[in-house]
């Protein structure tokens, strides 16, 4: 009877410990192919494109009064009525990160939109600028839509996007963007390369740098690293706003992030497991402040204040947000010459 009652006891304790104890779980998989994407994904990426080149990317010289008298004319005297709009990312460290505790949006952008405010706004207390500047978050792929010109004018989905005054967001200078959206670029304040982000671990499996063929890689839809990646054999994975790549690299739904090195630092600094990796052949992007084209004045504006940083303000902007990398203000390019 001792000898039954202890049987079931000893039972009953390894029914509960088994019953307290979680079941191990196995390695997360690592799917080769992209995970189903929502609809809104592209949704409005799939607006037909240009396909020739029938703008320009050069840019609009100032006359060299813009920052010498109050500036007047056009979208300016609508802009000193309100505040200056300013799309940027938000989510881009080292570019335009928002915090969340203070609202406040500080990076590389942020401080060149400080820049510009000051010279539409000479006239108000250096104190109270930032309180000028209206930072509206702008998804990768809708951000040229946030530009009231004639082409996006005749593109309803455009009627369902926040509009800005100016979009400095990281965004590479392209004949396409400025056919498809009716946009013009400053002069370039950025030059980037694309690169790919993933898992250290991974090198052991797959080295990034002998290829992407059949590998599946995250980016922005409608940009211009989405593209490259299918071009280089890759299985282009399209998100509304690039930040989400990071996302789905940490869920394991990729094995790798692509765009440009600026953004992908900002990254790793977030998920020091990764490692930057050069993309399979170097291509070189410039970024500019996107205006539409209807605005000539504040794109004059906008480009004499980045012709007035050109060299050690500059430099001291790229030291401050990119520590001792070497960085270069690419050179402009006029229309006329």
């Amino acid at each position: 009877m001792r000898t039954t009652t202890r049987l079931a006891a000893a039972f009953l304790v390894l029914a509960a410990t088994t019953a307290c104890t979680p079941a191990s779980r196995g390695a997360v998989p690592r799917p080769s192919a992209p995970q189903p994407q929502p609809p809104a994904v592209t949704s409005v990426a799939a607006r037909p494109r240009s396909t020739g080149c029938q703008g320009t990317t050069d840019s609009l010289r100032p006359d060299g009064t813009e920052l010498v008298r109050l500036p007047r004319g056009g979208v300016i005297d609508r802009i000193r009525g309100r505040q200056l709009r300013v799309g940027v990312s938000q989510t881009a460290a080292k570019l335009s990160s928002r915090d969340l505790r203070t609202g406040a949006v500080a990076g590389l952008e942020a401080d060149l939109a400080l820049e510009i405010a000051k010279a539409i706004f000479p006239d108000r207390d250096p104190a109270r600028l930032p309180g000028q500047i209206q930072y509206v978050a702008m998804p990768t792929r809708d951000r040229f839509l946030a530009l009231e010109t004639d082409q996006n004018g005749r593109f309803p989905p455009a009627g369902n996007v926040a509009k800005v005054d100016l979009i400095i967001a990281d965004a590479s200078v392209t004949c396409e963007r400025v056919d498809t959206f009716g946009l013009r670029f400053s002069v370039p304040y950025l030059e980037t390369r694309q690169a790919l982000l993933t898992y250290r671990a991974v090198a052991g499996q797959w080295d990034p740098r002998q290829g992407i063929t059949g590998k599946s890689v995250c980016s922005g839809a409608g940009t211009v690293n989405l593209a490259r990646v299918t071009e280089h054999g890759g299985v282009a994975v399209p998100v509304v706003d690039t930040t989400d790549c990071l996302v789905q690299l940490q869920r394991h739904q990729v094995d790798a992030v692509s765009t440009d090195d600026v953004i992908l630092e900002g990254f790793h600094d977030q998920d020091p497991n990764t490692e930057i990796y050069p993309f399979p052949v170097e291509i070189k992007d410039t970024a500019a402040v996107a205006v539409s084209n209807r605005d000539p004045e504040l794109t004059r504006l906008v480009n004499a204040v980045l012709e007035r940083m050109r060299g050690k303000p500059m430099q001291d902007l790229y030291r401050k947000w990119f520590g001792d990398r070497p960085m270069v203000m690419p050179p402009a390019y006029y229309e006329g010459g």
